[in-house]
This record gives structure tokens, C-alpha cells and sequence, in this order.
């Protein structure tokens, strides 16, 4: 197991990066033997906390799929908590032209799949809590390492943060390039399918063709998409509107064949606002009358959105002390990428999402991230925890 410095972040950040914890898929399905979790990834976070003086414990998601949550001290219910939260998963490295699990830097850049999204928040946290841990600031300090992020969000929604107290202000780590971002939309994937009846290609009238069916489904999902559904919820300020996209078709098995199936998966974003729960069977009615067909929903996976409350006092806290970390007013951001926030912010607690990197970098063929921005995200945490603890900001 590597022993990790959680002083340096840029060699933390390395170390982070070597350890591979790429998604084998979601929550719920079986793991592929052979194939990387969060578990290693977890385990030496666990082992570094610990020889830093917090108590650890891991949490069990699924199998081989652990939740890591880390605090410092006994916690006092009286005081509020600040928890960083990072997911620990990342995407494949299929079609990846850069490093991948090897690490490289130049030009001011650290390379490797994870940096930053979001192992290069995760290094920022944890350097900026053990640098925290001797200051005796009126908080509870915690961490939340959440697993299986990248297939919806699932690992956070099964973890336990009873023992964290009654106030929780949480830092969600993504990459936002160091502002605060104050909310997001709501994810939710689904599969539409139609119904026919199979018959021989050379006498078609005989048959239903499930894919003509789709085809006039697909002609009323996009004309709902363009006109009604912008105007289901007002829109907040820095949200654009919810929209709704088809990203995968699928039907009939040989060309000779009347198709008896088709089905479709679509990506929606809806507002925060909006109740995922009942816009889907709402959408089903609606196109299925429009386009005179029955529709049925094969499965459907949710992430929730966010929104920081208007009383938030993490959110001021963040953007003073990235004003004063940067030197430059800054103010918060919206974003349509789904994070774990939606989910803590739904339990009600104070939410802000915060982190190095350009979301433009996620996932990509060459992931990088800049190490000016990793080094400054430690001290905008640092300064953001005295300044909730009342303590002032940056540079005392």
C-alpha cells in the first residue's frame, strides 16, 4: 500500500493518480473479476487519515465498494461540521492518448486520468484537513470519500453521516476552476420502448413495426423538448432551461425481420426544482398520447440536483475566501453536470460544490490538471474553514 503525504499536494496528488480506481460499472452489479474499485483507493486514504489522528471507518456500499469516512477528535453535537466530500471513482482510460496511471508533469501540469476529476479536489481536501487539525477552530472536521460517483451518483446516497452531528456544511469537490458553484440541475436517465409484432420482411403488413412506432415518438420528444418542457418551471437565476436528449437507439435484429421492439435512452436535466418522481410518468403520458402509441420505461437512474440555501453560510464563507486567496472578486457559479451535492443538499444540508480544474478536462483523452490551481484550492478550504469558524480568512 503506498504511504501517502497529506502535506504535499502535488505529490499526493501523484501518488492519488497511481492508484487505480476507475468505476468497474454500477453500484449494483456484480464486479468483473480482476477489475478496479474504490477499495484500494479507499484503504490507503484510510491508513493515511489515521496517522494523522482522525478516526476512520469504512462503509460498505456494495460489494468491494466502500464509502471511506474520516473525523477528527470526538465530535460535538453542539458545533457545526464542515465535511469534504470527493468521490474516489474515475472514468475508463479507453481512448486515452495522454498518461493514463502513471503520472506525469510538465508545463505546470499534472497528467493522469483522475486528476481532475476529481482526485485533484481530493488532494486539496485532505492536505487543507490536516493543516486544519491543529488550529482548534469550533468545528467538527470530517471527510467523505463516496464511491461509485461516476454511474449517478449512487455511493454517496448510501452513506452514513449520523455521527457527524446536526449542522453539516459540506464541500463537494469538482473540478468548478476554484469558484464556488451554488447549484445544478437534476440528472435522470431513462429507456423508453415501443411495442410491434414481428413478421417476414416480404409481407410487412402483417407485422407492427416497433421502430416506426419509436420514429413518432422520437418526432413528439423532440417537439416537447423545444416548446412545453421550458416552460414546466421557472427558470432560477444562472440555470438554463431542462432539456431532454436521445442518446442511444436500439432495434429489430435482421434486416428481413419486422422489428417487434425498439427502444430508446434519453438524458434529461431538469431544474432543481422540478420532482424527478413524477416527471417521468408525466413525460410517458404526454408523448405516448401525442404520438398515439403505448410507451414503456425499461428502467430509469436518478441524481438529484442542488441548490446552495439563500441562508447558506459556507457559500459566503468560499467566495471570501477565494477573493482573498486570488486577489479578484469572485462569485458563484452554475453549473448543468450532475455532482454528489444533489443528494446532500436534498437531506437538507448546506451544500456548495468547490474544487481545481476545468470540467472541459473530465473524462477526456488527455486529462490534466494545473498545479497553481491545486496549490491555491488548499488555501481557499484552509481560509474558508476559519472564516465558518469565525476566525477570519486567508494569510492569519
Amino acid at each position: 500500500m503506498p504511504n501517502l503525504d497529506l502535506r504535499d499536494p502535488i505529490r499526493l496528488l501523484e501518488e492519488l493518480v497511481r492508484i487505480d480506481s476507475r468505476t468497474p460499472g454500477e453500484l449494483d452489479r456484480p464486479v468483473p473479476a480482476g477489475a478496479a474499485t474504490e477499495a484500494a483507493l479507499a484503504a490507503a486514504l484510510g491508513e493515511a487519515l489515521a496517522a494523522a489522528g482522525f478516526a476512520t471507518e469504512l462503509q460498505e456500499a456494495a460489494p468491494g465498494r466502500p464509502n471511506l469516512l474520516a473525523w477528527l477528535g470526538e465530535v460535538k453535537p453542539e458545533r457545526p461540521t464542515l465535511l469534504f466530500e470527493a468521490h474516489l471513482d474515475t472514468v475508463g482510460t479507453e481512448g486515452m492518448t495522454g498518461p493514463a496511471l502513471a503520472p506525469e508533469i510538465r508545463d505546470g501540469r499534472l497528467y493522469g486520468r483522475g486528476a481532475c476529476d476529481t482526485k485533484g479536489s481530493l488532494a486539496a481536501m485532505l492536505c487543507a484537513l490536516v493543516r486544519l487539525r491543529t488550529e482548534r477552530l469550533p468545528l467538527n472536521l470530517a471527510f467523505l470519500g463516496a464511491c461509485a460517483e461516476e454511474t449517478g451518483c449512487e455511493g454517496v446516497q448510501r452513506a452514513e453521516l449520523g455521527r457527524l452531528g446536526r449542522e453539516l456544511h459540506i464541500v463537494v469537490g469538482e473540478p468548478t476552476q476554484n469558484r464556488p458553484v451554488a447549484g445544478h440541475k437534476t440528472h435522470i436517465w431513462f429507456e423508453l420502448e415501443t411495442r410491434g409484432r414481428a413478421a417476414h420482411g416480404s409481407v410487412p403488413e402483417q407485422g407492427e413495426n416497433a421502430i416506426y412506432r419509436m420514429a413518432a415518438v422520437l418526432r413528439e420528444l423532440q417537439g416537447y423538448a423545444a416548446g412545453p418542457l421550458r416552460g414546466l418551471a421557472p427558470c432560477p437565476a444562472g440555470f438554463t432551461p431542462p432539456t431532454l436528449s436521445v442518446g442511444v437507439i436500439r432495434g429489430g435484429v435482421k434486416e428481413n425481420i419486422v422489428p417487434d421492439r425498439c427502444a430508446i435512452q434519453v438524458d434529461g436535466r431538469l431544474l432543481p426544482a422540478q420532482a424527478p418522481d413524477s416527471f417521468l410518468p408525466a413525460l410517458v403520458a404526454e408523448l405516448g398520447r401525442r404520438a398515439g402509441y403505448e410507451l414503456r420505461v425499461n428502467w430509469s437512474r436518478l441524481a438529484r440536483g442542488m441548490q446552495t440555501p439563500a441562508g447558506s453560510r459556507l457559500l459566503p464563507a468560499l467566495l471570501a475566501a477565494a477573493g482573498a486567496v486570488t486577489g479578484r472578486p469572485v462569485a458563484a457559479g452554475i453549473v448543468n453536470y450532475c455532482t454528489d451535492g444533489g443528494h446532500l443538499a436534498h437531506l437538507g444540508h448546506d451544500t456548495v460544490v468547490f474544487g481545481p480544474g476545468d470540467i472541459g478536462q473530465a473524462h477526456s483523452a488527455v486529462e490534466w490538471l494545473e498545479l497553481g490551481q491545486l496549490r491555491e484550492a488548499v488555501e481557499i478550504l484552509v481560509a474558508a474553514a476559519r472564516g465558518l469558524a469565525g476566525r477570519g480568512g486567508a494569510g492569519e
